[in-house]
């Protein structure tokens, strides 16, 4: 079961203009209130983008809506070990890149300095 689209077009509209303009009001603004205040507008961009409120679903069809997120919470978590994995490998390549600056930045023929 996928997220459906609860949200029409005007209220999609009007939460990506809201949430765009709240973004920038709360980087403009600083300090935690504007960190609350760019939070919220991710919110309502995001709930734009997607068409879909989380909380208008509750409200509509509260056991379809914890359904949609007992999925999405599995799908999430089948995902995590690919994640990791992908981190672990990251991580390996930038340590790799390290290890080879430092090996360039003190050649093992240079004497050691006293």
């Amino acid at each position: 079961m996928s997220l459906t689209h609860n949200v029409h077009r005007l209220e999609r509209a009007v939460s990506l203009a809201t949430g765009a303009t709240a973004i920038v009001a709360g980087v403009c603004q600083g300090g935690t209130s504007g960190v609350l205040k760019a939070l919220g507008g991710a919110a309502l961009l995001q709930r734009g983008i997607s068409g879909h409120c989380v909380v208008k679903g509750m409200i509509s069809d509260p056991k379809s809506e914890l359904e949609c997120l007992r999925e999405s919470v599995a799908d999430l978590r089948a995902a995590l070990p690919k994640l990791q994995k992908e981190m672990e490998r990251v991580k390996g390549r930038q340590e790799n890149r390290l290890d080879h600056a430092v090996e360039e930045t003190f050649p093992a023929s240079d004497p050691i300095s006293p």
